[in-house]
């Protein structure tokens, strides 16, 4: 009888649990992460060993049950497989020298990690460390001792595993790139089987056309217009600009500072990380095309009002602009 306990399954049971943590990760449902994340490594460490030898996978505590199993000295599996956990079998991998030894910022952050799993399964957290970098390099460690192809592991997150293994580019760079991957995972997730022309439709229906006014403060007044979506390319993204109080009188020159796309999730925060997707930072719009996109609004009198206020944000006389 073959043993339950093979490499083909641990490692299919590694892939399962790594794109479930990929799929939380990019949800942000961080306690789901680690639990999936922290399983994905005890799976693919265990088919690791198990490569080596069978045994490597028994606990030293005076049972051979599992050890005679393991070995193939007898033909029937216990009632209950018990074999080491996760902490044993990092522990043994580093004597192995295939995992990063003690002490060391890599072995720290991995059992962090483990323990962490440990901690969110029993008692749960409500604030969670980030572990995706220190998830993504120890997988890709054991793949390469394994000799498995990481594209064939990763599938539909190889390209998400690459950005954050990827050590060429900044943190914001970096940043910015993971979200994107993520929000095209997302986007295919959401409306990968609908039918040609749906999207567009979806885009439509959630999209605001045109310059919008959000807020007005005592500095400056936020605006929204569309915009093209970096990571699922459909024209359904909301970009957030800004113009200060000293901007010119008619031609108002606007500050990119966010973007929030409805279709897939992905989101900018800074001006910084508008620019490091490609976009404009800084665009220009008339009074005159913010007057008539405000007067075709359904409630006119209302956004009438709120745009003699952005106007005397600017410093503009909105008695002369009417």
């Amino acid at each position: 009888m073959e043993s339950p306990v093979t490499f083909d399954r641990l490692y299919e049971g590694a892939k399962r649990f790594a794109r479930l943590a990929m799929e939380a990760h990019a949800d942000e449902d961080q306690e789901v992460f680690v639990l999936h994340a922290g399983v994905s490594v005890e799976r693919l460490a265990k088919a690791a060993l198990v490569l080596v030898h069978p045994t490597l996978l028994t606990e030293v505590n005076g049972k051979d049950d599992m050890l005679l199993h393991l070995a193939g000295a007898v033909t029937k599996a216990p009632a209950r497989l018990r074999t080491i956990g996760a902490s044993t079998a990092i522990g043994r991998l580093r004597k192995m020298d295939v995992l990063p030894q003690k002490p060391s910022n890599e072995a720290d952050d991995l059992d962090g990690l483990i323990e962490l799993r440990n901690g969110v399964a029993h008692l749960g957290t409500g604030d969670v460390e980030d572990y995706l970098g220190t998830f993504t390099a120890t997988v890709d460690k054991l793949l390469r001792h394994v000799r498995q192809d990481r594209g064939s592991f990763w599938e539909a997150w190889s390209e998400t595993a690459q950005v954050v293994l990827d050590d060429r580019t900044d943190r914001l760079q970096k940043a910015v790139r993971l979200r994107v991957s993520q929000a095209r995972h997302r986007f295919r997730r959401r409306f990968g089987n609908l039918p040609e022309g749906a999207v567009q439709g979806v885009a439509q229906a959630v999209s605001e056309r045109g310059l919008i006014v959000v807020e007005v403060g005592p500095a400056k007044a936020l605006f929204q217009t569309l915009s093209q979506c970096p990571a699922c390319d459909q024209e359904s993204a909301a970009l957030f600009l800004a113009v200060g109080e000293d901007s010119l009188l008619f031609v108002m020159e606007l500050t990119a500072e966010g973007l929030l796309c409805e279709l897939c999730g992905f989101h900018l925060a800074s001006t910084e990380e508008i620019k490091a997707v490609g976009l404009p930072t800084t665009v220009q719009h008339s009074v005159e095309d913010l007057t008539r996109i405000v007067a075709e609004g359904r409630n006119v009198g209302e956004r009438h009002a709120t745009l003699r206020l952005a106007l005397q944000a600017v410093r503009i006389n909105a008695d002369d602009s009417f």
